[in-house]
């Protein structure tokens, strides 16, 4: 999955962008993750939010929003990981 990681306005939170156009269905995405080992926070319908380490907001178009994240090559490493997790 190639992606994009910057960091939004809160200086300990970073957010991955796909570069590709992503749709996903976060009832399964919350199936998988919890196989993976994530533990879910909550499934809001319109985003689903994980942990394992960090907190994770996974939203449908595959924008992840992790916090804390203290630095671009941790952001990349949990977004890799979560990416990952999903088959993406």
């Amino acid at each position: 999955m190639e992606f994009v990681a910057v960091r939004p306005c809160r200086f300990d939170a970073f957010e991955a962008v796909p570069k590709a156009r992503t749709s996903l269905d976060l009832g399964e995405c919350e199936k998988r993750l919890r196989s993976a080992g994530y533990s879910i926070v909550s499934n809001a319908g319109v985003m689903l939010v994980v942990r394992k380490d960090v907190e994770v907001t996974v939203y449908p178009h595959g924008r992840l929003l992790m916090h804390p994240a203290k630095d671009k090559d941790e952001a990349e490493r949990i977004a890799r990981a979560l990416y990952s997790a999903l088959g993406m």
